[in-house]
């Protein structure tokens, strides 16, 4: 494993005892996503590249869940519905303070880290990617119910 992962498991563990009050199950659902994304040049999907163009997924989903010590992020997007941990990623909290909570998720194609507001019910979350498709860093928001 390398030494990005550890840190961020390690950290992520330390922030266990802020997270003891969590119960499992669903913590928080949200929906669609709208956001900016920064498209690097890409013969295949982007030879115009490098730019910035609005992003999204409009009829997205996010689900943070906690199944005990263990954290996933559940979405539908255009490829269809999924969770990280299903697709290979590890899933850590990093920080939380009051009524938010930054989960990160991290694979070898992809680092994506969401802060949930369970107060003012919402979501603001980055997705930086060098594949499968799309090599992009993007910021996006959503509501919660």
């Amino acid at each position: 494993m390398n030494l990005f992962f550890r840190f961020f498991i390690t950290f992520g563990l330390s922030t266990g005892l802020a997270l003891a009050q969590q119960k499992d199950g669903v913590q928080i659902r949200c929906g669609a996503s709208k956001g900016h994304g920064y498209f690097f040049q890409d013969d295949l999907t982007n030879p115009d590249g490098p730019n910035w163009s609005q992003d999204g997924i409009s009829t997205g989903k996010i689900v943070l869940v906690r199944y005990g010590e263990e954290w996933d992020i559940l979405f539908d997007d255009s490829v269809g519905a999924s969770g990280y941990r299903q697709d290979g990623a590890t899933v850590v909290p990093l920080i939380s303070k009051g009524s938010l909570l930054s989960v990160g998720a991290f694979h070898s194609n992809y680092a994506d880290v969401y802060t949930f507001d369970f107060v003012g019910r919402q979501v603001a979350w980055t997705s930086n990617k060098l594949g499968p498709i799309v090599p992009k860093v993007a910021v996006y928001q959503a509501n919660c119910d």
